[in-house]
């Protein structure tokens, strides 16, 4: 299934914040219908794991952990990574 990469960046990142509102309004805000969304949100739980639910009290979709989504942040990655490697033995072997 194609699924467009912004479209995911930000169902993710309103999840995140907490503020989607009802699926009906997320989905309009979104530009999309409320059956797409659903199949967004599905996507998004059997790909890449994340732990999404809805709050009918607080009309919100959340996570359940702590989950973020890393696809096309290469930068981030790289400085992780860049700071593990410069934290751990193998910046001290590669020293030597």
């Amino acid at each position: 299934m194609k699924v467009e990469l912004t479209l995911l960046r930000n169902v993710s990142e309103a999840v995140l914040m907490g503020a989607t509102g009802s699926p009906d309004q997320f989905a309009q805000r979104l530009g999309i219908s409320r059956r797409f969304l659903y199949v967004v949100l599905n996507y998004l739980k059997t790909e890449f794991d994340a732990p999404i639910a809805y709050s009918r009290s607080r009309e919100t979709f959340y996570y359940t952990k702590e989950w973020e989504f890393y696809i096309g942040d290469l930068t981030r990655l790289r400085k992780e990574f860049i700071k593990g490697v410069l934290m751990g033995q193998e910046f001290l072997k590669l020293v030597e």
